[in-house]
């Protein structure tokens, strides 16, 4: 991970594979080295590393998580869509992958569950603008232009600064 943190893939690599043949039931080591294959552009080998880990470690919800996150990197959004809810059935109190989930359900069409998702994140974590801002592109695109106007007044409530926000809620004024 030194080296990885450093711009040193290629010395990470190195050392995330020695470490695997050492210890080959190690869940962090498929997910490190999981992490690096997909900064190597190597998405579908990241998703089997990371499937490992899901095996090794099925408590752990932050291994699914990731997982959701490298299919969808992989354009799998359905197969994304599956490990996303199992990282929030793990651990119901995970705000991002409550968000991520929202974020797969919104690319499969199925916005009002996209929408729940977001909701149940923005419930757990109130201080992320990226939360109601999300919510906000979702209910513009449908046409539910006060609820937008709400969600992304929400976002910039957080978050003065946001310049997405901001040109959201410009264009939702005309």
């Amino acid at each position: 991970m030194f080296h990885l943190d450093r711009g040193g893939l290629s010395e990470a690599m190195s050392y995330f594979r020695r470490a695997l043949r050492w210890d080959t039931n190690s869940a962090p080591l498929h997910e490190a080295l999981a992490v690096g294959l997909s900064l190597e552009g190597r998405k579908e080998e990241a998703v089997r590393e990371l499937r490992v880990a899901c095996r090794l470690a099925p408590s752990e919800p932050e291994f699914p998580f990731k997982l959701g996150l490298a299919l969808n990197e992989a354009g799998r959004l359905e197969e994304a869509r599956v490990a996303l809810e199992e990282a929030v059935k793990l651990d119901p109190r995970f705000a991002q992958a409550w968000y991520n989930l929202g974020l797969a359900c919104e690319a499969l069409g199925q916005s009002e569950r996209a929408l729940g998702n977001l909701s149940r994140a923005e419930s757990i974590d109130a201080n992320s603008p990226q939360i109601p801002y999300a919510r906000a592109t979702i209910l513009a695109r449908l046409g539910r232009v006060e609820e937008a106007r709400l969600a992304v007044r929400r976002a910039l409530e957080i978050d003065p600064a946001y310049p997405e926000a901001a040109d959201l809620l410009q264009s939702l004024a005309r």
